[in-house]
């Protein structure tokens, strides 16, 4: 399980590592400054989830797992089909359960609070895909090790899911510049870059929009899927109420969800 979860972040810091080099010399949104300090807040926010995620939910969602699977419990536990059907699936199954958590977080006060902190970053690039409040990460995994039975998804199940998941997140979220045909060839499929940034605009109909994580049909089935063009005014974050320094500083972003408006 630990080796599992030691080659997921290996992968991890690869993908980060080639996006963060690409990001300094093919940026979309130029002249940017600190990107070094940027992404070092994200990353130590980082570290602080992956360490709470191994040491204490990842024992737990493959102990809920195992036990479906022990007990024939759960959607994909019920299906006599092939390995590689079953994989196909249970990905399908955790993104549009991802979809909808996602969108959740969008529409449900309080979960907003905390989901404020990914969409608080004015200047996006592959570390925002990372950057989320611990107590976001502890009752989404909550919620996942209740989910994950009820599908009857396997740790294997999950794991393929986030080695695909992973490099998307980062990609969607980097300020690299692609063409623009290739970009809008990819989000026939998955989710891109442009498709993205309007989801973290600053214009609240935007922000609710493109919830999707790796496929994009999930916005497109139920009519959440934004695009247009951005011009050199488009702004990235939740506007002037945390554009000042303080809320991008460590201490800033764990107090977000607890400030009184």
């Amino acid at each position: 399980m630990y080796d599992q979860e030691y080659i997921k972040l290996t992968l991890l810091a690869g993908i980060y590592i080639l996006l963060f080099t690409y990001e300094q010399y093919r940026p979309y949104f130029q002249q940017r400054k600190r990107h070094a300090q940027h992404s070092a807040r994200n990353l130590f926010l980082a570290a602080i989830n992956a360490t709470i995620s191994t040491l204490f939910l990842v024992i737990a969602i493959s102990y809920a797992s195992q036990w479906a699977l022990e007990n024939n419990f759960g959607i994909l536990n019920q299906l006599n089909i092939p390995t590689i059907y079953t994989y196909l699936i249970a990905i399908l199954l955790i993104d549009s359960w991802q979809y909808v958590w996602h969108r959740m977080n969008h529409v449900i006060p309080l979960l907003w609070k905390f989901h404020q902190v990914h969409h608080s970053d004015k200047e996006m690039d592959a570390s925002t895909g990372l950057r989320f409040h611990p107590i976001e990460i502890i009752y989404s995994n909550t919620i996942r090790i209740a989910i994950i039975p009820l599908a009857g998804i396997q740790l294997e199940h999950l794991i393929a899911y986030e080695i695909i998941l992973l490099p998307v997140i980062l990609f969607h979220h980097s300020n690299i510049k692609i063409n623009e045909n290739l970009d809008k060839l990819l989000r026939i499929i998955i989710v891109t870059p442009h498709m993205h940034r309007l989801h973290h605009s600053d214009i609240q109909k935007e922000t609710d929009s493109n919830y999707s994580s790796i496929f994009s049909i999930w916005d497109r089935l139920f009519n959440s899927f934004t695009m247009r063009s951005i011009e050199n005014e488009f702004a990235l974050g939740l506007g002037e109420k945390y554009s000042a320094k303080e809320w991008n500083s460590f201490k800033g972003m764990m107090a977000i969800p607890f400030r009184k408006d």
